[in-house]
């Protein structure tokens, strides 16, 4: 495995950069064929076949394909990009850093696809942040990248960026990396959230009560300051009303994954709440505000489904 540090590079007219860790072996896995050549490299540039065009401009006046923090007082008001290679690789309320990929595990998640599909299964109802070309037959297409936008919440200002990466999915090639600054001082620097909308072809789905939902998480990074501890609760969006978090909280153990999974969405939610639902996705807080230290790391989002 060897390391770099990221430079910034032109893809289809938006500044990215690529940088991280990779192996350099992972193309020899059995798991990873039918993947193009270059997937288990962790690439911020389009996946092979990514139609997905660059993010919009958010409230924060960035320009396409930054994602940042929102206006104090409006859950949603940070700028998206859409989450294919070219959008939403750089930026952040504070540091203005681009994630990096710091353990490439391209390899595990087309074994899980591969190998234990179970794990994998109802893709074309997930957000992989992965194209078509990355579902190997007789797999079905998840959602299209370029269609499932993401966006950083004014919940807290820790997630300093994010970007579409083929670095450490859950399944598949592609997953969200998210860069994750906690900064010691007050709880809105301890805390981020981040939120992954679904398809307009699908979106908003009227009732999700019945609907079951999965979603992963793996915390990368260095050691937990001593005597914190860090928490992940998901989140869903609904048009009417606004962001709902989950009743329950998960304790977020470093270099594992985290496993969200509500079959049916109500066990975690109130049935009631759960409609015209626009976007789904996760909180992260570290805990407890007095004593805290600062801590540096990245966050890696993968197969979250709200599905029938």
């Amino acid at each position: 495995m060897f390391c770099r540090t990221a430079s910034p590079v032109l893809v289809l007219g938006v500044l990215v950069a690529v940088g991280g860790c990779s192996k350099s072996n992972g193309n020899d896995d059995p798991a990873l064929q039918g993947l193009s050549a270059d997937a288990s490299a962790d690439a911020q540039v389009p996946p092979s076949g990514s139609g997905g065009g660059n993010g919009s401009v958010g409230t924060g006046g960035n320009p396409a394909g930054v994602g940042s923090g929102g206006a104090t007082g409006s859950p949603d008001a940070g700028p998206t990009g859409t989450a294919s290679g070219d959008a939403a690789s750089d930026g952040g309320p504070t540091t203005g850093k681009s994630p990096t990929c710091m353990t490439n595990d391209v390899a595990g998640g087309m074994t899980r696809a591969t190998k234990q599909y179970i794990e994998c299964d109802v893709e074309d109802q997930a957000i992989d942040f992965d194209v078509a070309a990355d579902y190997p037959a007789p797999r079905k297409p998840g959602y299209d990248p370029a269609t499932t936008p993401v966006s950083i919440t004014d919940y807290g200002t820790a997630f300093s960026g994010f970007a579409v990466q083929r670095c450490h999915p859950y399944c598949y090639a592609g997953n969200l990396t998210v860069g994750v600054d906690f900064i010691a001082g007050s709880d809105q620097s301890l805390r981020g959230e981040a939120l992954f909308d679904f398809p307009p072809t699908l979106a908003p789905i009227a009732m999700g009560a019945g609907r079951s939902s999965l979603g992963w998480l793996w915390v990368d990074g260095p050691p937990l300051p001593a005597g914190s501890t860090l928490t992940a609760q998901m989140v869903l969006k609904s048009k009417d009303k606004g962001i709902l978090v989950a009743n329950m909280s998960k304790a977020v153990v470093l270099n594992a994954w985290t496993e969200f999974k509500y079959f049916p969405i109500q066990g975690a939610f109130t049935a009631a709440d759960l409609v015209n639902i626009t976007s789904i996705g996760f909180r992260l807080t570290l805990g407890p505000t007095a004593g805290a230290k600062d801590w540096h790391g990245v966050v890696y989002a993968d197969h979250f489904q709200l599905r029938k």
